[in-house]
């Protein structure tokens, strides 16, 4: 009977173990999901995309869209702007270069460069790989009012799908 009662105890650890390793991979999902970004992207007409970062700060995070880094096919090199440097809205601020073309990449709005993704230094092809998540190009600091005013003057992400499918015209992708 004493081995019954310390494998019905194993068992319940066991049992016991496996929910909870449950109940973490659960929770650890939702954390990921909860720590993807809970902002939209906006997209322009030259396939660069922007997304906020920070509700408290205006902040944006800018990259390529899936769609471009797909057009332009494996990233060998890119070249990012100084932290500091302010642009307009359309300047060129980076440049990608893929064993297809080199590529200027523009500013969706007008902002100024605090924050260049290192990593791409040493592997350009996280462009490729995750343009979203790890393959960003720059950090950008802008105005309130350019915060308010992103849904009216970039794409959400059912326009630009629309867009890149050729079901929107470009007077009413902006």
């Amino acid at each position: 009977m004493l081995t019954f009662t310390r494998l019905h105890h194993c068992s319940r650890l066991l049992l016991l173990n496996n929910q909870i390793s449950r109940l973490f991979s659960v929770s650890s999902l939702v954390f990921q999901n909860k720590s993807a970004s809970d902002f939209e992207r906006y997209y322009t007409q030259k396939h660069e995309w922007l997304q906020r970062t920070d509700k408290k700060l205006n902040e944006v995070r800018i990259g390529i869209s899936d769609y471009a880094q797909q057009a332009l096919g494996e990233v060998v090199y890119c070249e990012l702007p100084t932290v500091g440097t302010k642009y307009k809205k359309s300047d060129s601020f980076a440049t990608l270069e893929s064993v297809k073309a080199v590529s200027d990449c523009y500013m969706p709005v007008d902002g100024e460069i605090i924050e260049t993704n290192e990593k791409l230094k040493e592997e350009a092809g996280l462009i490729n790989k995750s343009p979203y998540e790890h393959g960003w190009l720059v950090r950008a600091k802008v105005e309130e009012k350019i915060i308010q005013d992103i849904e009216k003057s970039l794409m959400n992400e059912k326009k630009y799908q629309q867009f890149i499918k050729g079901d929107l015209d470009d007077t009413k992708a902006t």
